[in-house]
């Protein structure tokens, strides 16, 4: 006690010096002791007090005065050497208990920090992160200190951002972990609230307790293999609930390693996507157009198969494209919705189904009940025109929209083939707007002749582009969302007239393909965009190809000719048209396998109209999925569009797909597409078609 009393003030002092200037101090002292002339010192004392005895011995043998006289000299001088032998010996003792003294001061200043470090260090392997050394120096020491305060900080406050991540997954995900056996050592309270189970349930358990009856074996054997591989796993899992029910999970399973690079545990974190994968059920049954909630051409086509006498009513909007051009796209979407919401109503009236088959195209599918009385069927018709005519809509103009309908009939007793009433009833409604009728009744006597000189003007201008090679490429941009960077461009056919004007392929491509000559087209606008994209390495490029094409075995010979020949083939894209329903899923396999074997990639075109549905992607092996512009035009206002959308992008990504969304004529638009997770755009607020790169 009375050691550290004595010893405190020199601490104190000790403190207020660096830590260089301690060990130079205590080093001084004692090379201070080292090289004090002690030796000389006391040699000289022996060698005086020698001299100073014989000088007595000698006098003591005389008997004069002057001897006694000179003795006491002697004597007083050998008192006067004792005296300075004593005091160096005390201060020698006083220097080394000096040194002590300080050097302890400094063995214990150093002691006294270190053990700040370690208790420190021991409260944060026990968890405390919140920890400030209080240092009362200025040397190395204060400043390692100082810095165990700052790490102190650092590390507080990195795990205040990990606690905040740890609970902003806790809060949105289905998170467990396992030791190396796979049984539960922990669940989070979502984990509970959607199996059903508690805690105490879970704890200790394997997580077969939540395994799904329908869920293979083989699946939790590659997962295995994978995390005891040390390699993330990822996959969608079908799990049960404690009452039986079932919910599906993306799980992504983590190992965690130690700092030997030993498996410690392993840590799951999975979404609940059954309501996805539930609605990914429902869009796969139902044909249905996603504008208008009316079944489509592919459920009509279906239904038409099972119908014993169909009756079918068509109608069509007068001049809708100029209407949808004046007032623009999303009144134009509310006019064929409030139609579509007009005729299904008055389809349940009649018994009917309503059908939305094309753009401003709708169908009404009856089921004659015996008499085949027509003019009934057009009583009925005229009068839905009549009540269509008369209804009007919210819109955004004005005053509000008043549009006129035509119409068309075609009936079971025309053709064994259902399929071609549609075609009849369309036809019968493109006669009575050249007639300047409200609606007529499809015969065979309406393939008339100016029907027939309007096809044939047509045919004779597409051979006539053929011959002058006046088919010519467009080139529209398409940007990664990530980078906002111009990365591929897709090839558009274009028909040049006569006089040089530009011809939209809306006008002549359907005919192209009647007439057999969309095959010559096809290689037309190869040639070119590979020529043109042959000095372009930096940019992908898109080109259309119909199942036609694929199916036409000349055209798959030439289309591998000229990749045989291209210097960049992998930079090509061959899209194919979704509308258009495969028949033969092995022809268009093996052409989409011989054409990866030059590097090309495939996308699906039009994703989301006509056979859309996602069996058919899992038929084919693609690398991307092009989603139609019908869902995207209105998707920063349309609910239901963002909806099915944001389902589509989500299963793109389940199967490692990237996707490409069209129509993306706005900034609302682009950012609603990018917010949804779309890797690419096109459209027109990212650029329009043009003849240059």
């Amino acid at each position: 006690m009375l050691f550290g009393v004595v010893l405190e003030p020199a601490i104190s002092l000790m403190n207020k010096l660096t830590f260089k200037a301690k060990i130079i101090l205590s080093i001084s002292l004692l090379f201070t002791l080292l090289l004090l002339p002690s030796h000389n010192i006391i040699v000289n004392y022996w060698n005086q007090q020698s001299l100073l005895d014989n000088q007595l011995n000698s006098l003591e043998l005389s008997e004069k005065v002057e001897a006694t006289e000179h003795q006491m000299m002697i004597i007083k001088a050998q008192k006067e050497l004792k005296k300075q032998l004593f005091l160096f010996v005390l201060g020698f003792i006083i220097i080394v208990f000096v040194s002590l003294y300080l050097i302890s001061a400094f063995y214990y200043s150093l002691v006294e920090s270190l053990k700040k470090l370690e208790v420190a260090s021991n409260e944060i392997a026990s968890g405390k992160t919140k920890i400030h050394l209080q240092s009362d120096v200025n040397d190395e020491i204060g400043n390692a200190l100082y810095a165990f305060n700052t790490m102190s900080q650092e590390l507080t406050k990195n795990l205040s951002f990990l606690d905040g991540y740890k609970m902003a997954i806790d809060e949105t995900s289905i998170v467990s972990k396992t030791d190396k056996r796979g049984v539960i050592t922990y669940v989070n309270q979502l984990f509970c609230d959607v199996s059903g189970y508690s805690k105490e349930e879970l704890m200790g358990r394997p997580h077969s307790i939540i395994r799904h009856p329908d869920m293979p074996k083989e699946a939790f054997h590659d997962m295995w293999k994978s995390i005891q591989n040390k390699k993330v796993w990822k996959g969608v899992v079908k799990n049960r609930k404690k009452n039986g029910d079932y919910y599906i999970v993306d799980a992504t399973i983590l190992p965690i390693l130690d700092s030997e690079d030993n498996i410690i545990e392993y840590v799951a974190v999975r979404h609940d996507i059954t309501e996805f994968e539930k609605s990914k059920e429902e869009l796969a049954k139902h044909k249905v157009d996603f504008l208008t909630g009316l079944p489509n051409k592919s459920r009509l086509l279906d239904d038409l198969t099972s119908t014993a006498k169909p009756i079918l009513l068509y109608l069509n909007i007068d001049d809708f494209m100029k209407l949808n051009d004046f007032y623009g796209s999303r009144v134009g979407d509310k006019v064929l919705i409030h139609m579509a919401e007009l005729l299904d109503t008055i389809a349940k009236d009649l018994g009917c189904q309503a059908y939305r088959i094309y753009n401003d195209e709708f169908l009404l599918l009856c089921e004659d009940g015996g008499s085949a009385n027509l003019s009934n069927y057009k009583e009925v018709l005229k009068e839905i025109i009549n009540d269509i005519e008369e209804s009007t809509i919210d819109c955004d103009a004005p005053s509000c929209i008043s549009f006129t309908v035509s119409g068309g009939i075609s009936s079971y007793l025309l053709d064994s083939d259902s399929e071609n009433l549609a075609l009849y009833a369309s036809n019968a409604c493109y006669m009575a707007k050249l007639q300047h009728k409200k609606l007529l009744i499809y015969s065979h006597e309406m393939r008339n002749e100016e029907d027939y000189a309007k096809n044939i003007a047509w045919i004779k201008k597409i051979k006539r582009a053929i011959i002058h090679n006046n088919f010519v490429p467009y080139f529209q941009p398409i940007i990664d969302n990530t980078t906002g960077r111009v990365v591929k461009y897709e090839a558009l056919v274009r028909m040049l007239d006569d006089g040089g004007r530009v011809i939209s392929p809306f006008f002549f491509l359907e005919i192209a393909k009647r007439a057999k000559l969309y095959s010559k087209i096809t290689r037309v606008v190869l040639d070119k965009t590979l020529e043109k994209f042959k000095t372009h390495p930096e940019y992908e490029c898109s080109i259309n190809l119909s199942t036609e094409d694929i199916v036409d075995k000349e055209t798959r010979s030439y289309i591998y000719q000229k990749l045989e020949h291209y210097p960049h083939p992998d930079k090509i894209v061959f899209e194919i048209t979704e509308s258009e329903e495969i028949t033969d899923f092995n022809i268009v396999n093996d052409f989409i396998k011989k054409v990866r074997t030059f590097g090309v990639q495939i996308s699906i075109d039009d994703f989301g109209t006509g056979y859309a549905n996602f069996e058919y992607i899992l038929n084919l092996d693609v690398d991307y999925i092009k989603i139609d512009g019908s869902l995207i035009k209105n998707i920063d206002t349309d609910e239901e569009s963002r909806i099915i959308t944001e389902a589509i992008i989500a299963f793109s990504k389940k199967l490692g797909t990237k996707t490409i969304v069209e129509y993306v004529h706005n900034r609302e638009v682009y950012h609603e597409v990018v917010a949804l997770g779309a890797d690419y755009s096109q459209g027109y607020y990212i650029g329009k078609p043009q003849a240059s790169i």
